[in-house]
């Protein structure tokens, strides 16, 4: 894996971790709402919680592009070996 992927890949797992982390802070707050009547907050925090959600499906689906691609690099350099 050269530099450059390295670096992408560690990137897009922060971004994993840190979209991970809003997500449970939004989940907690939620939460804490539950018997709350504050019915446009608990709206607006599951609009956030959805959006989160969305991230870190597609944060987590590049992630296995870059692995895939990587990998099918090295078996195709092993191949030709």
């Amino acid at each position: 894996m050269n530099f450059i992927t390295r670096k992408v890949l560690e990137m897009q797992y922060k971004k994993l971790d840190d979209s991970k982390k809003r997500l449970n802070r939004h989940l907690e707050k939620r939460e804490s709402l539950t018997n709350s009547d504050d019915k446009k907050e608990i709206e607006k925090l599951e609009k956030y919680i959805g959006i989160w959600k969305k991230n870190i499906e597609k944060i987590e689906k590049e992630i296995k592009k870059i692995e895939d691609r990587e990998s099918d690099k090295e078996q195709a350099t092993r191949s030709s070996s």
